[in-house]
């Protein structure tokens, strides 16, 4: 599959950033500079740019350009719980950490109205930033009847809403819940963090159009790397 051309842009400024070129606070090329220097369009000079915001990798300051963030990301929590979102691809990579099928009752998410001897997928990713710091844990308990050759694809690009959707299983809704969570050892040796921190954990559950549950994956974000907030317009008088 060809990788599309903002995305190649994206990566070579990651690649810069994770090796020290470029530090926090260091000024990124304006979409002018991009646009003449690929020969792409304002637009995709744009998403370039806007993207890298988005992940929490740069700021953009009307007027005055856009700049590598600091280690602390901003996330927009509409962002955050907004499936299309992830569809996007957030910069850095996965890191598989376990991939398998079992038995509902035996899997690490608990999969509503599923009865236990149902087989479902179970797949545990690490996501690393760009500077290969670990930004979160993912886990997915997915109905091995709509995937049953999900562990046949490639897992550490993996996006599950768009693979289903491509599958034709019909999703009629999403459900998104905010955990807050205390760090087990496990998750606090994979995020490298004290045990006993408090971290915000987002919960999606994908609902077929019977009401069945096909997907659960929670993301568990590693304590002290984001701050959450949300923008809101000023209402008029």
């Amino acid at each position: 599959m060809t990788v599309p051309l903002y995305v190649q842009i994206r990566r070579e400024i990651e690649a810069k950033i994770r090796a020290g070129g470029l530090a926090p606070g260091a000024r990124l090329p304006t979409e002018k500079d991009l646009s003449t220097q690929y020969g792409v369009s304002r637009a995709t000079a744009q998403r370039v740019l806007n993207d890298l915001a988005e992940a929490g990798l740069a700021i953009r300051r009307r007027r005055h350009g856009t700049f590598v963030a600091d280690v602390t990301r901003q996330i927009n929590l509409l962002n955050f719980v907004t499936p299309a979102t992830a569809s996007k691809g957030v910069p850095g990579r996965h890191e598989v950490v376990s991939a398998r099928i079992v038995r509902a009752a035996d899997a690490i998410l608990a999969l509503p109205g599923a009865s236990a001897d149902t087989a479902v997928v179970e797949l545990v990713r690490r996501k690393l930033d760009v500077r290969e710091e670990p930004q979160s844990v993912e886990r997915h308990v997915v109905l091995f009847a709509v995937a049953p050759d999900l562990l046949n694809e490639n897992l550490e690009d993996l996006v599950t809403l768009p693979y289903l959707q491509r599958r034709g299983v019909p999703i009629d809704a999403i459900r998104v819940y905010l955990d807050p969570v205390t760090l087990d050892e496990h998750d606090a040796t994979l995020l490298r963090s004290e045990i006993g921190t408090p971290a915000l954990m987002r919960r999606r559950e994908l609902r077929a159009d019977d009401g069945s549950t096909v997907e659960v994956v929670t993301t568990l974000v590693r304590p002290g790397t984001a701050e959450f907030f949300l923008e809101l317009p000023v209402p008029a008088l």
